[in-house]
């Protein structure tokens, strides 16, 4: 009886300093990293899924379920640890050999590179190929590194009617496998320019925008000096892929404010109109497409799954057997995978009215650098095909039917958009629709013109066709038999502040808009056959005045100095 009470004394002894070490691992963690990398059973999450909710799936494996986790977000389990593994750092797996400098770095591709070496290779892009790449800073974080990017293409100093293309990579900082592709994927377009034909006809006719790194704080967590110890999350220990306006859970979806990298981004993708984009991740092998909140399919779920099935295709045949290959073919529906709110893709597919697709590109998310060659080479001729697809669907300008100027409008696909599949044309008029082999009618539909619906249009599977459309302003159009007004205006052009309007009959409304079709100024109840505006604060250029007088409607443009 001693001895079995010594034994049970003794066991509960060991069991109390297992748990308290346990803990005092995980207290540990928290404090050097600001998260933990932890998996739990998987029966035990299924009957207790609110508590992991705020966690961050990484993925499910030999029964068990992998997460990452901050302070906050184990508030709600880690009294129960029963079933709770600390799983080793993803990105301390393999000791990382660094580049000793930016020449070293271009000459092998074998290394990765420090941040100071990242900055200044990407200023270099730009320094050696002036009329090809433009260098961009799109924002400063509050710790002093910077988001930055370049726009690659045949003219990048003007802007061009051309479809806007992304790559970005690693916005979990462990995940490094994309950022050293990106870097040397803007090196090979560059350098391949005046030699490849088909590096040449991309850059001619796409506006390719690359951001390699999208959160320099997780992946350069140690020190400036390497990735080794990279954290998922950003400075905040927020993951960034959970931190976007989620199309099902709204605005904040994570409970958090928008990070500086969210934002910084947010502001990117409403300065420049990307028509389609990547989003480059790790841990997986697969390509990821819409949607991730909702089992509800995408209006495009044909295309998608042909786009991503050439993706994949394309790597599997660039490397051995086994890669890429995850569910066999190595593309899924993202909510048929699990579902993520508040992800980047969803983010830009609905908000933003961009085909946006995850790529996950290596099972290690921090691969060795001597692997980084090897991806390499299994994957580059699919980041140019995916570049390619934008050069497939529907593409042209909307314009005024009067005067030919741009109109900005949206272009639906009548009975199959839904969700924001939609697309708008620029302030050029230039739009692009991506989209299946098939028959389709497009409505054309901008404030202020009558809408035009082109009816049973045929497009054919990786083929182009240019559909430029002319739109007639609503309030504009003399009926027939009317009486003609007669309309002076002056002095035209102008180089003062005010300009007079002269009419033979009784003028009611007034209205001013420039090219693009945004109204200016509006005026009612005037009632007078003469009238002035002053447009003392307005920019040069051509602007339209449009004069109403009972139902006949006269449009004057007037040239402003």
């Amino acid at each position: 009886m001693k001895l079995t009470f010594s034994i049970l004394f003794l066991f509960i002894t060991v069991s109390l300093f297992s748990q308290n070490d346990f803990k005092n691992q995980i207290s540990k963690e928290l404090n050097e990293r600001s998260e933990v990398y932890i998996s739990y059973n998987i029966e035990y999450v299924f009957s207790h899924k609110n508590e992991f909710e705020q966690l961050s799936f990484d993925k499910i494996e030999n029964n068990r379920i992998y997460f990452y986790a901050s302070k906050k977000d184990l508030n709600s389990i880690t009294r129960n640890n029963r079933t709770l593994n600390l799983e080793p750092i993803p990105s301390k797996l393999n000791s990382i050999l660094m580049a000793s400098s930016v020449s070293s770095l271009i000459f092998s591709w074998d290394k990765y590179p420090t941040y100071q070496q990242y900055d200044s290779l990407m200023h270099k892009f730009e320094q050696d190929y002036p009329n090809l790449c433009k260098f961009q800073t799109l924002g400063t974080l509050p710790s002093g590194r910077e988001i930055l990017a370049v726009k690659l293409g045949d003219s990048v100093n003007i802007n061009q009617n051309e479809v806007k293309f992304l790559y970005t990579s690693t916005m979990h900082g462990d995940e490094t496998t994309g950022y050293l592709l990106m870097l040397r994927m803007i090196d090979y377009l560059l350098s391949n320019y005046n030699t490849n034909t088909y590096v040449k006809y991309l850059m001619d006719n796409v506006e390719i925008w690359i951001n390699p790194l999208a959160n320099p704080d997780g992946t350069y967590h140690t020190n400036d000096n390497t990735v080794f110890g990279a954290t998922r999350y950003n400075a905040n220990a927020v993951d960034l892929n959970r931190n976007y306006p989620d199309p099902e859970d709204g605005p904040h979806p994570d409970g958090k404010s928008y990070q500086p990298e969210t934002i910084i981004f947010m502001n990117f993708a409403d300065s420049v109109q990307f028509s389609m984009s990547a989003n480059l991740h790790g841990g997986k092998e697969v390509a990821n497409y819409p949607w991730d909140t909702w089992a509800t399919l995408s209006a495009d779920d044909i295309w998608w799954q042909k786009v991503a099935k050439a993706f994949a295709d394309t790597a599997q045949s660039n490397s051995p057997s086994g890669y890429f290959d995850l569910f066999e073919t190595g593309y899924t529906n993202g909510y048929q995978w699990y579902s993520v709110w508040g992800g980047r893709q969803d983010y830009m597919n609905y908000f933003k009215h961009c085909r946006e697709i995850t790529l996950e590109l290596s099972d290690q998310k921090t691969i060795p650098e001597n692997q980084l060659n090897t991806f390499w080479d299994y994957l580059y001729p699919s980041f140019l095909n995916y570049i390619n697809e934008s050069t497939y669907g529907i593409k042209g300008q909307t314009t005024d039917s009067m005067t030919g100027f741009a109109v900005k409008s949206k272009i639906e696909i009548l009975n199959h958009d839904v969700d924001s599949s939609l697309v708008y044309s620029n302030d050029s008029g230039y739009y692009f629709r991506p989209i299946f082999d098939g028959n389709y009618d497009i409505n054309f539909s901008a404030n202020g013109y009558a809408s035009k619906t082109i009816t049973n249009y045929q497009i054919h599977t990786d083929s182009l066709v240019v559909l430029n459309v002319k739109l007639s302003p609503s309030t504009i159009g003399i009926k027939e038999n009317s009486k003609t007004l007669n309309i002076s205006l002056f002095p035209n052009p102008l180089f003062g502040s005010v300009v007079s309007i002269k009419s033979d009959e009784i003028i009611n409304n007034v209205e001013v808009f420039d090219v693009i079709g945004n109204i200016l100024f509006y005026s009612t109840d005037i009632n007078s056959i003469e009238y002035s505006i002053e447009l003392k604060d307005y920019p040069k250029g051509i602007y339209l005045i449009i004069i109403h007088s009972g139902e006949m409607n006269v449009i004057r443009k007037l040239l402003i100095q």
